[in-house]
């Protein structure tokens, strides 16, 4: 059996920087850490990396709570912590809270158990005052809390620069009404960044994120907002085909044909059911209109036209989710009031594709 110096040895490290690497440390070199890794899966050391953990009392397991399974961002977000737990030798239970605060809550009281050594939590129904309640010390990392004085570590998509740099790429390939899709605001809002109209479903802080960051864009241009064009919708593929249907219906009194010639989805789902909708009524995409997303789901490299989208780097994401809860599992001590949370940002990049080729 793999001992700790058979893979030191292997990687070409010492035996301590294994066990700090393994462990989720973050001081080490990105190509060390790969190195120790694949030494660690050829030689089968993930087993005893989980002894370790069970000798060290704890069970080697971390709770996951995503709001839906059948859902592709947060199945792909699920997926990456799980192969990247994999890599720590740690096992990981997947929660789904349906998106209610009932769901919410039970995920949190599972995680109270002696089960779960920590969570990582996307809530969007209860607070953090709430979850401190539930859990105590138990480490937990909060997926998109943006929140001025946060309780807990968190990992957030770049809500507002990836929004920004969507909307930007809109203006570069020669939009100039652009829509927003997924986000209402008041028209008579002073702030419209604050002031804004929700669907039913989803988490408002990174929606509010989205939106001003597609704002700062349009600024920037020299672009004026505006809120009728920001368009209340679920972020689901048939709620978004309606809501295609209903702008191909309007007219733009004094320019002629649709009211947008580009339109920044705040997630894939809600862009592909936007393209669909658009091709039931004759408006082609993106000669008529561009389209682009936020997530970066497989699908979207597969429809027709193919998306362009901000692609989100799940695995970054996982990464920096698990370094989190590793070091505070690691560390227990450190888990009260003078221990400051962390917020990490995860990577990006603009994929374009044949929805804003013009």
């Amino acid at each position: 059996m793999a001992t700790l110096r058979d893979v030191a040895a292997k990687a070409g490290v010492s035996a301590s920087a294994v066990s700090y690497i393994l462990r989720g440390d973050t001081r080490f070199q990105a190509d060390t850490v790969a190195r120790v890794r694949a030494a660690a899966r050829e030689l089968g050391y993930s087993a005893n990396l989980s002894a370790r953990i069970l000798k060290a009392g704890r069970n080697g397991v971390i709770g996951v709570a995503v709001y839906a399974l059948e859902a592709a961002q947060p199945m792909r977000l699920a997926a990456a912590i799980t192969r990247e737990a994999g890599e720590r030798g740690l096992r990981v239970i997947i929660q789904e809270t349906a998106n209610s605060r009932e769901g919410e809550l039970q995920a949190l009281e599972r995680t109270t158990s002696q089960f779960c050594d920590g969570l990582i939590f996307s809530p969007a129904r209860v607070s953090a005052e709430e979850i401190r309640s539930h859990i105590g010390t138990k480490p937990m990392v909060w997926c998109e809390d943006f929140s001025d004085t946060p309780l807990f570590d968190a990992v957030v998509t770049p809500s507002f620069e990836g929004a920004r740099d969507a909307v930007r790429h809109l203006i570069a390939v020669g939009c100039r009404r652009i829509g927003i899709l997924g986000i209402g605001v008041r028209a008579d809002a002073p702030d419209k960044a604050s002031s804004v109209v929700f669907a039913k479903d989803g988490n408002s802080a990174f929606r509010t994120q989205r939106l001003r960051g597609a704002m700062a864009a349009l600024d920037e241009a020299g672009i004026a907002f505006e809120p009728d064009l920001a368009i209340d919708c679920s972020w689901d593929f048939e709620e978004a085909r309606k809501a295609a249907h209903r702008l191909a219906a309007r007219s733009c009194p004094g320019k002629g044909g649709l009211p947008i010639d580009g339109l920044f989805c705040l997630n894939d789902v809600m862009a592909i059911g936007a393209a669909r909708g658009f091709a039931d009524r004759g408006v082609r995409v993106p000669d008529d209109v561009a389209i682009i997303g936020f997530d970066g789901i497989r699908e979207t490299a597969y429809t027709s036209p193919s998306i362009s989208t901000i692609a989100i780097d799940y695995d970054d994401y996982a990464r920096k989710a698990l370094d989190l809860l590793v070091a505070r599992i690691d560390r227990p001590a450190d888990v009260n009031a003078s221990s400051a949370p962390r917020r990490l940002v995860a990577n990006y990049r603009l994929v374009q594709r044949e929805s804003t080729m013009r």
